[in-house]
């Protein structure tokens, strides 16, 4: 079994690629090209299959955690999850070196994109108010879809954020990373300590020993949010330099009006945000609807949800133009 195992990773003397080996199947990626990108524990690198030449994502984790046996767990997870979803990536396997040491890889299919936080700053700036809000509430929308398929088979990501959903194509949104994806029932290697990005991270995430909360389909909820507060605004409010800051900051902020949201979104926004889980919208099916029946709102009246939207500011231009006539 053990040598079956290693057969799975191989490297060929002059070749600096490394071949990887997943139902039967081989791809391979060169660890001395560019990374696509990379997080706390591992990287990612452009693969291709043997086969077909079709390209793929493949995540090594780092060899520094690679003997760790709750990170080697969550990659098992994380691969395991091969649910097949428009708005989902698709993910294709694991490639162990040995069950419990050396070398582990993550392999998904590849998304030639950009992701969702650099399309709204470098391709939606252009757009008129109206429809860059109706194209990112758009974007939100396809993301709840697959958050919606998710929760419904018993997975909450844990992780949703801007740099975590792709835009593949120009047009199709991709949720990536379930790295720290948790299955209902719970999940032995995660029981304690904060797991998540402090900055979309929901209080429940935060204070784990909480009689009166859980890690749900609301605590997705939360961070989607937030994300859609963040990418109205340019801003995420909760964010510190320090973490404990932003953390304190999660557990009691309420997220603070921006004049750049309409007040029908933000009403939204709040409700998917409050800090009690039971005040949130109970899935993300509920949540779309409502961004889509207060995006509605706007379009039919855009005046009305303009001036609702900047009250602080007509009531100092009418407080100046009576004091103009005062002293006329």
């Amino acid at each position: 079994m053990q040598d079956s195992i290693r057969q799975q990773v191989y490297q060929r003397e002059g070749d600096p690629r490394i071949y990887l080996q997943v139902a039967g199947h081989w791809y391979y990626y060169d660890p001395g090209s560019r990374p696509l990108g990379g997080g706390a524990t591992g990287t990612v690198y452009l693969g291709f299959s043997c086969n077909s030449n079709q390209r793929i994502a493949v995540k090594r984790i780092k060899d520094i955690y690679a003997n760790n046996k709750m990170i080697r767990e969550r990659a098992r997870q994380e691969a395991s999850l091969s649910f097949s979803h428009p708005n989902l990536v698709q993910m294709i396997g694991i490639c162990e070196y040995g069950h419990d040491y050396g070398p582990i890889f993550v392999l998904s299919g590849y998304v030639a994109g950009i992701t969702l936080e650099a399309h709204v700053k470098e391709q939606l700036n252009s757009l008129s108010p109206i429809d860059r809000l109706e194209k990112i509430s758009k974007d939100i929308c396809s993301v709840l879809d697959a958050l919606q398929y998710l929760h419904s088979r018993g997975v909450v990501h844990r992780d949703v954020k801007p740099s975590n959903i792709m835009i593949e194509d120009g047009s199709t949104v991709k949720l990536m990373d379930l790295g720290i994806a948790r299955l209902n029932g719970g999940n032995k290697y995660s029981a304690y300590g904060f797991i998540g990005t402090p900055q979309y991270a929901a209080p429940e995430q935060i204070l784990r020993n909480s009689d009166t909360s859980e890690i749900n389909a609301t605590t997705d909820i939360y961070a989607t949010g937030i994300t859609f507060y963040e990418l109205i605004t340019g801003t995420n409010p909760f964010k510190a330099e320090i973490e404990s800051e932003t953390l304190s900051r999660q557990i009691s902020m309420k997220l603070p009006y921006d004049n750049r949201i309409p007040r029908s979104i933000y009403k939204v926004i709040l409700k998917a945000t409050e800090k009690n889980q039971s005040r949130r919208y109970k899935s993300a099916t509920e949540f779309k609807f409502a961004i889509i029946d207060a995006l509605g709102k706007c379009e039919e009246n855009p005046l009305m949800e303009w001036l609702g939207s900047h009250v602080k500011l007509i009531a100092v231009v009418l407080g100046i133009i009576i004091l103009i006539f005062l002293f006329i």
